[in-house]
């Protein structure tokens, strides 16, 4: 990555500040803004800033999961979807790379296009659902009418398993091995730790109480993110100063981001979410249009 001078390193650095602040501020990962933003804004190749992505949450989720001593119950659920995890990390990191080097002519921009307008387009399908879906639930939720929890529970694909904070419920094992796959893909795909899909999907599909599904997802963002890491260096995604860069931004913002916090309530910051998620995929969406229109001119 020639050319990565000390202006982006600083540009680098405020966009880590500003992702930890959102962060502290209203309890949700901003780290679906750090792919786009490198991207779009700084001009990133698509696989450069997706791999730097992925490796700078290693971190932070390094450091979760050693703050918190696990009992054998609550790595449960982290096995068992561990097998669909790395699959599909490597799938999804496996298919950037593919498409970032594909060169049909002497044109090095089109495997880049390539990448750029997966990446982008799956990005703004994922935030529109999840903005769409964070409004609705922090409508309800205000209003005294929460969303309904649980939506796989009993679904008949044995074998089937109990999980801590299910109240005993019983789940299925295959459909928990293809939600890590989904999570891992989209995660080695686009850069995420998987915490965004994480969290609504083990509250909401699982119907998993709050504290348990938090612990759970420590757990398995540290495994996304080792694998992540892991995929994208081996594939020379990863530039390490990209990622020095994010992680003290990241750290700083977020101290910053929690001293704000104490007045926003849980549903406002959904809410918040909701919104800055869906103009973050009106953003994206300006960006696919723009490419389309290179497309036509190669």
């Amino acid at each position: 990555m020639t050319g990565f001078v000390d202006i982006e390193l600083l540009l680098t650095l405020i966009v880590g500040v500003a992702v930890g602040f959102l962060s502290g501020v209203f309890g949700f990962g901003g780290g679906f803004l750090i792919v786009p933003v490198l991207n779009i804004s700084l001009g990133l190749p698509m696989q450069i800033a997706v791999g730097s992505a992925a490796c700078q949450v290693l971190g932070p989720a390094t450091t979760s999961v050693l703050a918190r001593r696990r009992s054998w119950d609550e790595l449960r659920l982290p096995l068992i979807v561990f097998g669909g995890l790395s699959l599909g990390v490597y799938l999804g990191a496996e298919i950037l790379h593919k498409l970032s080097t594909s060169t049909p002519d002497a044109n090095m921009n089109v495997g880049h296009l390539n990448a750029d307008r997966l990446v982008l387009s799956v990005y703004l399908v994922l935030l529109v659902i999840l903005g769409g879906f964070a409004l609705w639930e922090s409508s309800r939720a205000l209003k005294g009418r929460p969303v309904r929890t649980g939506w796989i529970i009993g679904w008949p694909v044995p074998p089937l398993t109990c999980l801590p904070g299910m109240g005993g419920q019983r789940v299925s094992v295959p459909v928990l091995a293809w939600f890590g796959f989904v999570v891992g893909f989209l995660s080695g795909l686009l850069g995420m730790s998987g915490g965004l899909l994480l969290l609504p999907g083990l509250i909401y599909m699982l119907g998993m109480d709050w504290r348990e599904s938090v612990a759970a997802s420590m757990a398995i963002v540290w495994l996304v993110a080792l694998q992540s890491t892991i995929a994208h260096a081996w594939l020379g995604h990863v530039r390490l100063l990209i990622v020095m860069a994010l992680l003290v931004g990241g750290t700083l913002g977020a101290r910053l981001g929690v001293h704000f916090s104490r007045d926003v309530a849980p549903e406002r910051g959904r809410r918040s979410f909701g919104w800055l998620a869906l103009a973050t995929a009106g953003v994206i969406s300006v960006r696919l249009v723009e490419l389309m229109k290179a497309s036509g001119m190669q």
